[in-house]
């Protein structure tokens, strides 16, 4: 592997990069600076990454990209956090947004997951069309949000980040103590929600998972709050320091863009009160216990989309006070 050991300028250009790149031998190029980094080219892996020395604190957040990953890595017996771009197509556009986050590591003071977080904004952008959020994405982060406004307001700006699990795959949205709560929000006039898969209304063993219900509607002029309403009002409430990096991955991760917020100005507000529901007994849902017991090869149905009709439904257990209390948050902490 060669290592380029001096530059004239902070970042090797992109005419050098592109030489790099096609001589097909590994590199390692240090960017002069607190802490240390370098952007490293692996070909015989297909990686282009950016290597920052890391604390024993640092917790790596799933990217929820393909293409683009992060991890741990261990060199000379110190601690590395590594962002990979790992499909060579990408290297010439990636390469100067590695660069742009080693500057805001070391030059602008930025945490190393603060830089993550935005530098992984930055990247995902290569990969995705311009309207990639959709229209159901954004009322279901709209209703996501609404949680978790009402959860900061009762529990706490930590306790409430921690507990919101969003975009991550195989999880329930929100994890809280004693319980585990999924959100669905619907702008159709009945309360109907669609469900993504076979286990997404499965309860985690010994703990009771509730539904919350949103009905929402396009408001009026003047009326409702958009969804980056939302964000930047959390955003504001929690400031600086570890809970707002935490939020901005998990937000990330949900499918929030920046570039995105100038076309998501629906102002929404509640077409019905919000309800919830405990997923138990009678509650309508699919599941691979069900299936299995009904005789059917539910493994063999890797896709599952099904639709819930819920109203005129009542709980069959009274909703505990820490879901009540979030349900009543009209979006201002």
């Amino acid at each position: 592997m060669i290592e380029i050991q001096s530059f004239n300028k902070r970042h090797v250009s992109t005419e050098s990069f592109e030489r790099y790149l096609e001589s097909g031998v590994p590199i390692v190029l240090p960017i002069g600076g607190i802490p240390k980094i370098h952007i490293f080219i692996e070909p015989l892996r297909s990686e282009l990454g950016l290597r920052i020395e890391a604390g024993p604190e640092l917790q790596v957040p799933d990217t929820g990209l393909r293409n683009i990953i992060a991890r741990i890595a261990v060199h000379d017996g110190k601690r590395f956090l590594e962002v990979v771009v790992t499909v060579a197509s990408l290297f010439r556009d990636a390469y100067p947004v590695l660069c742009l986050m080693a500057d805001r590591i070391q030059l602008s003071g930025f945490s190393a997951s603060g830089a993550l977080r935005a530098t992984l904004d930055k990247m995902s952008s290569l990969l995705r069309t311009p309207d990639s959020m959709s229209r159901e994405r954004e009322v279901g982060l709209f209703g996501e949000l609404l949680i978790l406004g009402g959860l900061i307001s009762s529990r706490g700006l930590s306790n409430a980040v921690q507990a919101w699990r969003g975009g991550q795959r195989e999880e329930h949205d929100f994890g809280l103590p004693t319980l585990d709560v999924e959100v669905k929000t619907t702008t159709a006039e009945r309360r109907a929600h669609w469900v993504g898969s076979l286990t997404q209304m499965v309860p985690t063993p010994e703990r009771p998972l509730w539904l919350i219900s949103h009905q929402v509607t396009a408001a009026g002029a003047g009326h409702g709050r958009t969804l980056p309403d939302l964000v930047d009002n959390i955003r504001l409430a929690l400031g600086t320091g570890a809970a707002r990096d935490s939020f901005e991955a998990t937000l990330s991760g949900s499918g929030w863009h920046e570039e995105d917020r100038e076309r998501l100005g629906t102002h929404w507000t509640r077409r019905a009160e919000s309800r919830a529901f405990v997923v138990a007994g009678a509650f309508p849902r699919l599941t691979p216990d069900a299936l299995r017991h009904a005789d059917v090869a539910w493994d063999r149905m890797p896709e599952v989309r099904y639709r819930i009709v819920l109203d005129g439904l009542e709980s069959e257990e009274d909703v505990p006070e820490v879901i009540s209390t979030a349900m009543g948050f009209e979006g201002r902490i």
